[in-house]
């Protein structure tokens, strides 16, 4: 997974801002985020128990490769037991997800899994 996280992080580190790279690491060698790393784009995303959903934390990198990614994401939430997936991110992608059923809802965008 470390090996993963510093090809991938570039993409990643101008999204965070509410943590240090130090603790998403720790999130991810604890199990407590999983890392998405894609070719171009990477993601990672938590559990959140209520609502039982998944949520996207950080993304970045190619957006046409990020938007490839959300089906194999929402299938692994679901049989996680997440009922709902949702991001918080930059307001270009509202736009975006609204094709992937993603509805703005208390300054997120969440979606039915």
């Amino acid at each position: 997974m470390i090996g993963e996280w510093v090809r991938v992080r570039r993409w990643l580190l101008p999204a965070l801002t509410d943590a240090t790279e130090a603790e998403v690491v720790s999130e991810l060698l604890t199990g407590r985020a999983t890392l998405w790393p894609g070719e171009r784009a990477a993601f990672v995303t938590t559990l959140i128990t209520d609502p039982a959903r998944m949520h996207v934390w950080l993304g970045g990198g190619d957006g046409a490769e990020m938007l490839a990614m959300i089906a194999g994401m929402a299938a692994w939430g679901r049989a996680q037991g997440a009922q709902w997936a949702t991001v918080n991110g930059r307001r270009g992608w509202k736009r975006r997800l609204r094709d992937f059923g993603f509805e703005p809802r208390n300054g997120e965008l969440w979606k039915a899994l």
